[in-house]
């Protein structure tokens, strides 16, 4: 039996996995990692590099092909204004990260979403390296309502997409969420 304090282990994904430099020996990781995804039946979250982003994400984008995974089950991460365009249309899932000073702000994704529409786009926060702020998307759902978007419209980018494509794994597990939704 389980008891407090124990670690319990469920991969909903791989990842993150992609670029930094770009290097050889990164091109085979990736592609070790993406077979590994295909191995154990999950969808992979890769990380588009801080540097040269747009050669980053092609060049991404060519070993997901390469590699065999179905794209439906592949996210793009840290995608911005210069990225979301070569990653547009391809089948892979489009994912942002709000940052307070670097990658992207609540009104420039708000922007996108109302350029690029609403499906498969992921967006994110973090509390890792330099100043980070979790509840940027709060901030991002909120100026999706100043924008005129719909409160179903920021469940579907929050919640609902997010859902979708980490529930591909099979073994997302959310028994313990209240059905009725969030509220905005």
């Amino acid at each position: 039996p389980l008891r407090y304090g124990d670690a319990v282990e469920i991969e909903v994904a791989v990842g993150e996995i992609g670029y930094d430099a770009m290097t050889a020996d990164e091109d085979d990781a990736f592609a070790a990692q993406l077979a590994l995804a295909i191995e154990h039946d999950l969808p992979a979250l890769v990380h588009t590099p801080h540097r040269d982003k747009a050669r980053g994400t092609r060049r991404s984008l060519e070993v997901i092909k390469e590699s065999g995974i179905d794209p439906g089950r592949v996210v793009l991460d840290h995608l911005n204004e210069v990225t979301v365009e070569i990653v547009a249309g391809t089948g892979c899932w489009m994912g942002f990260s709000i940052y307070p000073d670097t990658k992207m702000s609540p009104p420039r994704m708000v922007a996108i979403l109302a350029e690029y529409g609403l499906d498969r786009v992921l967006v994110n926060s973090a509390a890792d390296w330099g100043q980070s702020d979790p509840l940027l998307t709060r901030q991002t759902a909120d100026a999706m309502l100043a924008a005129g978007f719909t409160e179903v419209d920021v469940d579907q980018v929050m919640w609902r997409n997010p859902v979708a494509f980490y529930a591909q794994s099979g073994r997302l597990d959310l028994s313990d969420v209240d059905s009725a939704g969030a509220s905005y």
